[in-house]
């Protein structure tokens, strides 16, 4: 019985390792990149911008000639033939079915919430087509997770979709009814909490302590199955209602905080999560314990010993940062009801995908020295100081964070 202990903690520590790489590490190693499609067409033709993050670009084609870190305009102008002709062998435009040919018509740089992209403006004039088709193959072999987000504006009104692992859509022109489905927005919830290295470094920190409890000796194993779940399901269930409503609010244009705020207001809120796990005593017990708190610090420490309410709490802000994901693909005030439903649907499911997989090796390891004395406070420590980085990159607007 003992042996089959034994290797059950050891499987379930390989387990948590690997999820907490997956949360955490990688995040250093690899960052999905997003794009813009923006496609009009009008009485003289189609006209498209291609916007890709000059970070991108870099990682293709290495701008940064003089290696000082920044890439001013002549580095990305004096490689726009090569540019652009990578984009038009990859960006590829059908007109009622036959293979049309854009030409670029300028080289232009647009600062969005993400960065600064580099616009490869194309135009295919005299052209009137009732069917528009776009096959978008940027990054493919780099990057598998690359995708961009298309907006669609015709006659009919203005449509989105996303491509990326699908890299093909279509659109009939003043067709109102041809745009994106519940599923394609599904899709993007769940790339957006995969890839949203910010809004799972939150979860892993509230997470990490639910299936313990404080004491005068510090952590400590829940007892039971039923508890440890019980603690879980309300941190969870806490954090999606409270992003769920600031999503809607910020999705219906009822309530938009500016998003630089909203982004250091996320990385504090990481912070605060992870400096609460690393002491875990109890107020006023044990040889640590301050004698006379101030106040903020006894405010601290009675919030941070709540997890329900800080996942309630600051789940209302990582609900803003969400919203900046619709908000960048210009959906119309009476188009954002499907957006949103498919979106925040995806967000859960990816969301409880990752709590399915950490919940079980979490209440394994839960008793074992590794767990209480190891991971919870070495997992936190990283976790804040990569929080304390984003703060400082988001709140000081130096935007060198390369997720």
């Amino acid at each position: 019985m003992r042996r089959t202990s034994t290797w059950v903690s050891r499987l379930a520590t390989l387990a948590i390792a690997w999820l907490c790489r997956f949360l955490v590490v990688s995040a250093t190693a690899h960052t999905a990149s997003t794009g813009h499609l923006e496609i009009r067409v009008g009485n003289d033709g189609l006209t498209a911008d291609i916007l890709l993050a000059i970070r991108d670009l870099d990682d293709l084609a290495g701008l940064d000639g003089d290696g000082d870190g920044n890439i001013v305009w002549s580095e990305l102008k004096g490689r726009e033939a090569e540019l652009t002709r990578y984009v038009s062998e990859r960006v590829r435009f059908t007109a009622d079915g036959q293979p049309t040919r854009a030409v670029a018509t300028s080289l232009l740089v647009e600062r969005r919430t993400e960065g600064c992209f580099a616009v490869f403006r194309q135009a295919i004039p005299g052209i009137q087509p009732r069917q528009v088709g776009i096959e978008y193959t940027v990054f493919r072999e780099r990057d598998p997770l690359h995708r961009t987000l298309v907006r669609f504006a015709d006659p009919g009104g203005v449509r989105t979709a996303v491509l990326g692992v699908v890299p093909v859509v279509e659109f009939e022109v003043g067709d109102r009814d041809g745009g994106p489905t519940f599923l394609g927005f599904l899709k993007e919830g769940l790339h957006h909490i995969w890839t949203g290295y910010d809004h799972l470094a939150f979860l892993l920190a509230l997470l990490l302590p639910a299936v313990l409890q404080r004491s005068g000796n510090g952590w400590v194993a829940v007892e039971g199955f039923r508890s440890a779940l019980v603690r879980i399901l309300g941190i969870v269930t806490a954090f999606t209602a409270a992003h769920s409503i600031t999503l809607a609010l910020a999705a219906l244009d009822v309530l938009r905080p500016p998003s630089r705020w909203v982004e250091s207001a996320i990385a504090a809120s990481i912070l605060f999560a992870a400096v609460g796990n690393i002491r875990g005593r109890t107020r006023g017990e044990g040889a640590s314990a301050t004698a006379n708190p101030s106040g903020w610090a006894r405010g601290f420490w009675w919030l941070s010993s709540r997890p329900v309410a800080v996942a309630f709490l600051f789940g209302l802000i990582h609900g803003f940062g969400f919203a900046g994901v619709l908000a960048e693909m210009g959906l119309e005030p009476g188009g954002v009801l499907l957006p949103l439903l498919g979106f925040n649907a995806g967000v859960e499911l990816g969301q409880m995908a990752c709590v399915l997989v950490f919940f079980p090796v979490a209440f394994l390891l839960r008793g074992s020295t590794l767990y209480r004395r190891g991971l919870v406070p070495g997992l936190s420590i990283a976790v804040g100081s990569l929080a304390c980085a984003w703060l400082v990159d988001r709140a000081g607007g130096f935007d060198r964070m390369p997720f």
